[in-house]
């Protein structure tokens, strides 16, 4: 198990010194620059799922408690709006890094 392991740290550990030999340039960093803006809008995969979850849990506590409507949907409303600025803040940060 530990040869196995130790096979795949060393093979690791020696195409490093590869990398770091590419002579940064334009295209080098724009290249970059795209691939942290497509990691960038990736927040807004967590931020759908994230306020799917939030309106789930809104919609079963108004089946609970009808009377408490306005209050839920003040509370939810409010929160919807926290979490949509994560994604907001992800395509932001894309177009910051495609602009340069």
């Amino acid at each position: 198990m530990f040869n196995v392991l130790f096979d795949v740290v060393s093979n690791v550990l020696s195409f490093i010194p590869r990398v770091l030999d590419v002579i940064p340039n334009e295209f080098y960093a724009r290249g970059l620059g795209y691939i942290g803006a497509g990691i960038a809008v990736f927040t807004g995969f967590g931020t759908g799922i994230g306020q799917g979850i939030a309106s789930s849990k809104a919609a079963e506590a108004v089946g609970r408690q009808p009377e408490a409507q306005g209050k839920i949907l003040v509370t939810t409303l409010i929160t919807q709006a926290v979490a949509e600025t994560t994604g907001i803040y992800g395509l932001i940060i894309a177009f910051i890094l495609t602009s340069k």
